[in-house]
């Protein structure tokens, strides 16, 4: 299982097991973990948009499921690149398909 602290970013590991609690839990059960993943996507540059719908409760679960995966995706390759600057933005950002 997941576990997330204030006090360190959240690994690549962690962030996807954080996102299938959050498909098996609800967001609710997880919100400060889903709080410091989307501020350390956002700190990676993570698309701005997908991070708004994953943040936004009143967004249809599903949006906010699939955003939630999108961001993860991005989350770990920024993580994975060595060459990327923290906040570098991203280079893809979307929410079709």
């Amino acid at each position: 299982m997941y576990r997330c602290s204030y006090a360190w970013v959240m690994t690549p590991t962690a962030a996807t097991e954080l996102a299938e609690a959050v498909v098996e839990d609800g967001f609710g059960d997880h919100r400060p973990a889903v709080a410091a993943l989307l501020a350390g996507a956002r700190g990676r540059g993570v698309c701005e948009t997908l991070i708004g719908i994953a943040a936004d409760p009143s967004a249809p679960t599903v949006a906010r499921e699939r955003a939630l995966g999108k961001i993860v995706v991005q989350y770990v390759a920024a993580c994975a690149d060595p060459t990327r600057s923290p906040a570098e933005p991203s280079v893809v950002c979307g929410t079709a398909a």
